[in-house]
């Protein structure tokens, strides 16, 4: 099985990519791909989080819809 990918346009500054050649060169990254699939992971990570929060809370404030036709006279 193959994995699909998609392609992702990401502008940058020339400060920014400078910097990213640097931490390449250190060998902090082996490549530039690397950092940046890095840094996806990450703010994938925090977004998932963030709906898992935003799920419980709708979760806890959520009202079934029986009750909520009872409660508006529509039984």
């Amino acid at each position: 099985m193959t994995a699909k990918t998609k392609t992702l346009n990401v502008r940058i500054t020339e400060k920014q990519y400078k910097e990213l050649e640097d931490l390449v060169e250190r060998g902090e990254y082996t490549s530039m791909g690397e950092f940046i699939r890095e840094l996806l992971r990450k703010k994938f990570d925090e977004f998932a989080s963030y709906l898992h929060e935003k799920a419980e809370k709708d979760r806890e404030s959520h009202i079934p819809l029986e009750e909520y036709g009872k409660s508006r006279g529509l039984e």
